[in-house]
């Protein structure tokens, strides 16, 4: 994986297959969670336009719960009422914009609108925000998951997939690997150890760098007075 770069068509980074299909897998598991959680059933179709009302369902997984926070810690009433007010279009958002970045760095069998050049991967300017808001959200549940609680977590996680743990990634180095282990919505923290742990470890970091890396580009584009909707 390489770092975006500004480009005329947007931002162009190179990709692995595998990190494609992985990346691509836990952005539709995080959004089937979503819709579990937030009581999308899921034959209903989400994107622009689609509005949703009724009473919002209060998510129970804890990683559900940092991307669908309470808006008030202090007083319960205005967070019951404010989940009610927005929860739903919310979760909806992001389960759209999770399964577009999912189409866009893996799309379906027999897709003809493929953006990808071999292993490039172009995120046009319109589109960068809600592909870095997926791998935001991607992160959050992997982070929960992992049970990152805070940077001093972060860091130590980092430091140990960089130290070269590499021969534990090489066993479940392909997607069809990856596919053994549990999907998102499975996971228990403690059920997460050993080469399993240090793998989802591995996509997280690469995640973190995809995500850094094109937001970088992103304010380099604002302060040169580039259009980045």
């Amino acid at each position: 994986m390489t770092p975006f770069r500004s480009a005329p068509a947007g931002y162009v980074a190179r990709w692995e297959d595998v990190e494609r299909e992985v990346l691509a897998r836990v952005a539709r598991d995080v959004a089937e969670l979503l819709r579990a959680e937030s009581g999308i059933e899921p034959g209903i179709e989400v994107g622009d336009g689609v509005a949703f009302t009724g009473v919002a369902r209060v998510p129970q997984d804890p990683a559900v719960q940092r991307l669908l926070p309470d808006a008030h810690d202090e007083d319960a009433d205005v967070a019951t009422e404010f989940r009610h007010l927005t929860q739903t279009d919310l979760a909806a958002r992001k389960v759209a914009r999770l399964l577009a970045f999912a189409d866009a760095i893996d799309p379906p069998d027999g897709s003809a609108d493929d953006p990808r050049d071999g292993a490039e991967i172009v995120v046009p300017r319109e589109s960068a925000q809600d592909f870095a808001g997926a791998l935001t959200d991607a992160r959050l549940v992997l982070g929960e998951r992992l049970g990152l609680v805070d940077d001093a977590d972060v860091e130590a996680l980092h430091d140990d997939v960089l130290a070269g743990l590499e021969d534990d990634v090489d066993d479940v180095d392909d997607a069809d690997d990856a596919d053994d282990a549990d999907d998102l919505a499975g996971w228990e923290r403690v059920g997460l150890s050993g080469p399993e742990r240090r793998y989802w470890g591995g996509v997280f970091v690469a995640a973190g760098f995809a995500q850094e890396s094109l937001v970088d580009e992103m304010l380099a584009d604002l302060r040169a007075g580039r259009s980045t909707p």
